[in-house]
């Protein structure tokens, strides 16, 4: 989802609050990310067809988006388990929006606004280990971490995020999986930054370089033009076995598995991250296009994304759980998507397919979930 942060002065924790974020916020004949596609996302053979819905949403969504108020669109499963358009709105009546496009059924759903870059949260552990602090290395998935020099690039916070996931290219290379904002801190960080383990943000903002699981290797940059769309928010650090090891602590969901799974519409997930720590929920949009704020103000759209929402009405993700991995709630825990933005009620992943098929362009290797 998003990173956490903590002001360097202390002073701006009622700032931030103010300023209205609310989220959550690194061989080829391995198994990798199969493509990730509207076609591959229709809740199975059993599932309605969504071919009008993705068509709608394609035609219309660039004039839902220049509406005030509409942060996004999806194709979901309306009330009566048909294939809709969902369109997300910052607030209850935010903006008019019709009641079927194309013949095909529009439904709201408020959301609030979607950001990569919210307040600081507290962990929410009630028992067990607590992924804010320092491990032994081999450090668990799913904990704290983040680029040692962001209070640098930032100047006036730090920030922590998670770390998804252990990467091992065909190169026979391990890396650290999470997002760009957490690893790379919005295309700003440099090649060879140590990333450390726990995030700055969880000790003061005084991380050691000793601290280091690795450095930050690749990442794919953001683009936050006007007109320009983003598919992942992704970072790899190169690091080792000895440093990262592939399971969250003792109190997630164990090991996921190297097979990839798409996303489909009412699919069961479960994460464990930084913050909200092991959390599960189900897939409620796909292909959505979404606008994202991160730091400055400056906004990045998103698209051929994945929605989520907390089992039971809970969340399922808070500030700090930036970079998760999100796999199927069931034994095979197949990787689906890389947690990065959302809000309080809803959270934003990247498609787990295209998050390595990006990374491994930059690193120059084939990527697997190890």
């Amino acid at each position: 989802m998003v990173t956490s942060r903590v002001r360097h002065t202390m002073v701006a924790a009622a700032l931030a609050l103010a300023a209205g974020g609310v989220f959550a916020c690194s061989d080829r004949s391995e198994v990798t990310a199969p493509a990730d596609g509207p076609a591959l996302a229709r809740g199975g053979v059993q599932g309605p067809d969504l071919s009008a819905a993705l068509a709608a949403q394609a035609r219309y969504t660039d004039q839902l988006l220049a509406k005030a108020g509409v942060v996004g669109t999806a194709v979901g499963l309306g009330r009566d388990g048909n294939a809709v358009v969902k369109v997300y709105l910052t607030q209850s009546g935010a903006a008019s929006v019709a009641r079927s496009l194309d013949g095909v059924a529009v439904e709201t759903e408020v959301t609030g606004e979607i950001t990569a870059m919210p307040p600081t949260a507290t962990p929410q552990v009630s028992a067990g280990t607590d992924p804010t602090q320092k491990f032994a290395r081999p450090v668990p998935i799913g904990v704290s971490a983040g680029n040692q020099r962001d209070l640098v690039y930032y100047k006036t916070f730090c920030t922590t995020g998670t770390l998804g996931a252990r990467l091992k290219g065909s190169n026979n290379k391990y890396y650290a999986l999470s997002n760009n904002h957490v690893f790379a801190v919005e295309n700003m960080g440099k090649i060879g930054d140590p990333v450390v383990q726990p995030g700055q943000a969880d000790n003061g903002c005084r991380s050691p370089v000793s601290d280091s699981i690795g450095s930050l290797k690749a990442f794919v940059p953001l683009n936050f033009s006007r007109t320009g769309t983003n598919t992942v928010d992704a970072a790899a650090a190169i690091t080792t076995a000895s440093f990262v090891d592939n399971q969250t602590p003792s109190n997630g969901y164990g090991t996921p598995s190297s097979t990839t799974k798409a996303a489909a519409l009412n699919m069961a997930v479960q994460k464990y991250g930084r913050t909200t720590v092991w959390t599960h929920g189900s897939v409620t949009g796909v292909n959505a296009t979404i606008k994202v704020r991160y730091s400055k103000g400056r906004t990045a759209t998103f698209v051929s994304q994945i929605v989520i929402a907390g089992s039971g009405g809970s969340s399922f993700s808070g500030s700090g759980d930036s970079g998760s991995l999100i796999v199927t709630d069931d034994g095979a825990k197949n990787p689906v998507g890389l947690l990065f933005a959302g809000s309080s009620s809803t959270t934003i992943a990247n498609p787990i397919g295209a998050v390595l098929s990006q990374l491994g362009s930059k690193l120059g290797t084939t990527l697997s979930i190890q």
